[in-house]
């Protein structure tokens, strides 16, 4: 009894939550699916039971034809569409109206026109699905007006349809009795089409077709839903195994360090070559972990692009499930048409945008990739590379997406008939104003990019700037922070900066110079010193600060106080002044146990 409420204990609160994530993840389908359908149908052309109004003053230019009005001198051509589906069935012609805020009288513009029509042609529709035989399309005279009419079962008064014109028939090329057999065999052929899909037989069968294809939609988005989840598991177990792998070449890497830290150096010969050997080690483990870094970056971003590529087989197949739907159930025949325009339109334009977003991204993380791991280059470089690329990169995939999501947004307008040019030139007004009234920020921002791109200095530097100096504590596009030896933080902006000093760009220096008296012997001055600088170099403690042995240069000048000894000594980076405070101390004590004197008095 005891083992089976353990099990029940353990097993129960995992199938909740398996349970809750399952329904978390049907919640999201489901709105999703609704998101597309909504998106689908939400673009599509929606049939007015009215005429249109003319053009008023916040319409178009009524000089100029609107949209689906093509003119050809004196006359101009609309284009008349199925109510079942919007294909095209025939064109119609009136004359040109040349203002259409005035038109003259009589004259009808074209395009309301043939809104009548697809009105009158809408009417048609519903007559054919209620009669019981299928409707007739004859042709007949009207006030001596050639016209096509809808003569049904359930009315003994036919539908006037289309009135076939002499600007209709002039326009194709034939007389008003050939148009108006050629119109009527149209007619008749799409209210016959109208009557067959509507019956009860074909529609039942295309209805349950249409199941057929919803569950199909629903089964596929499941099995990429698993997909997705497998690729997740897969792109997570491998961060967690890559991660474990940099933990143990840095614990490995730190122990060695240790141990080869530990050891005594007996002679100078062996210290240069363990120190050699060191440098080279380092640099090759540093290099060793950026490469498997980006070996990371590479591989997680064939995951994140196949789950990306997923998320897209989604959408197509949700798209094209429901456009055929709608091609095939006749009650969203009308529909199907604009269902590949605009919203296709939107998607393959947001397709395209993102698949480039993410090429631009790889390529910058392969260029980086390449300046990065470059096996020629000190460690101390390699490694301030490493931290500066990371930067240039963020900016550039920044910029990549800024600059790409402008362009789509500027594509989504035009899909929807907005005049860019109108954006564009009012943004290039407001750009100007604002960089007449922001000039100093504009530098800051130019000559940041050029700090960065040219490597002058970085956080960690020390530098000099005018009569400021100190620790670089925080660097941006805009303005350059130090915090100098009082401890105070001074902030300077990045256009204000024209000469800069870098005191810790790959490597320092302790320029040592001393005066000591003509009495003591020149030689034996030297010797001191040059004994010192071995003692200094040969030590444990100090020998990972100085990249060289110190160079004792000799004697650079002779005046009335004395002589004045220069010594140059080469030290990493910010261990200028450890080291130079470390040899003045030792050179104290050398020249007080040799009595040298430090002065002529």
């Amino acid at each position: 009894m005891t083992n089976i409420n353990i099990s029940y204990s353990i097993t129960f609160p995992y199938i909740m939550f398996l349970f809750n994530r399952f329904l978390h993840s049907i919640i999201r389908f489901v709105l999703v699916s609704v998101m597309t359908i909504a998106m689908v149908l939400g673009w599509s052309a929606i049939a007015h039971s009215q005429l249109p109004s003319l053009p008023t003053a916040a319409s178009n230019d009524p000089h100029k034809p609107p949209n689906g009005v093509t003119r050809l001198g004196m006359y101009e051509i609309a284009s008349v569409y199925s109510p079942l589906d919007r294909s095209l069935l025939f064109e119609i012609v009136s004359p040109t109206v040349f203002n259409r805020s005035q038109p003259p009288d009589g004259s009808l513009p074209v395009e309301v026109r043939a809104e009548e029509i697809t009105q009158r042609l809408m009417r048609a529709l519903n007559r054919t699905n209620k009669a019981k035989q299928t409707p007739l399309v004859s042709i007949a005279i009207l006030n001596q007006d050639l016209i096509l009419q809808l003569s049904d079962d359930q009315t003994t008064r036919p539908l006037r349809l289309v009135t076939v014109t002499e600007p209709d028939a002039d326009y194709h090329g034939k007389n008003r009795e050939e148009l108006a057999q050629e119109w009527q065999k149209i007619l008749q052929a799409e209210v016959e089409r109208i009557n067959r899909l509507f019956s009860h037989q074909v529609l039942w069968q295309r209805i349950g077709q249409a199941l057929q294809i919803s569950i199909g939609l629903v089964l596929g988005s499941v099995v990429l839903w698993l997909l997705r989840q497998t690729l997740i598991r897969k792109q997570t177990a491998l961060q967690v195994r890559h991660e474990e792998q940099i933990a143990a070449v840095k614990q490995g890497v730190v122990k060695r360090a240790e141990a080869e830290t530990s050891t005594t150096i007996h002679t100078i010969d062996t210290s240069e070559k363990k120190t050699d050997a060191d440098t080279a080690h380092q640099r090759s483990q540093f290099l060793d972990t950026i490469r498997r870094q980006f070996s990371l970056k590479h591989q997680l971003g064939i995951y994140s692009l196949l789950t990306w590529l997923l998320f897209w087989a989604f959408i197509l197949m949700w798209y094209i499930g429901i456009a055929v739907i709608m091609y095939r159930v006749p009650y969203l025949m009308r529909w199907s048409t604009d269902a590949l325009a605009r919203p296709l339109a939107l998607l393959i334009i947001w397709f395209f945008i993102t698949l480039v977003i993410r090429i631009g991204k790889i390529l910058i993380d392969r260029l980086t990739d390449v300046w990065t791991t470059h096996s020629s280059l000190p460690l101390s470089e390699t490694q301030r590379i490493a931290l500066r690329a990371a930067t240039v990169a963020g900016a550039l995939k920044g910029l990549i997406t800024f600059v790409l999501i402008t362009f789509g947004i500027l594509d989504f307008l035009k899909i929807f008939n907005v005049p860019t040019s109108s954006i564009l030139a009012g943004g290039a007004v407001i750009g100007i104003a604002i960089s007449l009234g922001s000039q100093s920020l504009i530098k800051d921002l130019v000559n940041g990019c050029l700090i960065l791109m040219e490597d002058q200095f970085a956080v960690g530097d020390v530098i000099e700037i005018a009569d400021k100096s100190g620790l670089v504590e925080n660097l941006n596009l805009r303005v350059t922070q130090l915090r100098n030896s009082e401890g105070k933080l001074i902030t300077i902006p990045n256009s204000n900066i024209m000469n800069v000093s870098n005191l810790t760009r790959l490597w320092s220096r302790v320029d040592f110079s001393i005066v000591v008296a003509y009495e003591n012997d020149p030689k034996q001055v030297l010797e001191i010193l040059k004994q010192v600088c071995k003692q200094l170099y040969s030590e444990v403690e100090w020998r990972d600060r100085l990249p060289e042995s110190p160079q004792v240069l000799g004697i650079d000048d002779l005046s009335h106080t004395g002589m004045s000894v220069r010594v140059w000594i080469k030290t990493a980076p910010m261990e200028q002044w450890s080291v130079g405070r470390e040899f003045r101390l030792r050179v104290r004590q050398a020249f007080e146990a040799n009595n040298i004197q430090m002065n002529a008095n």
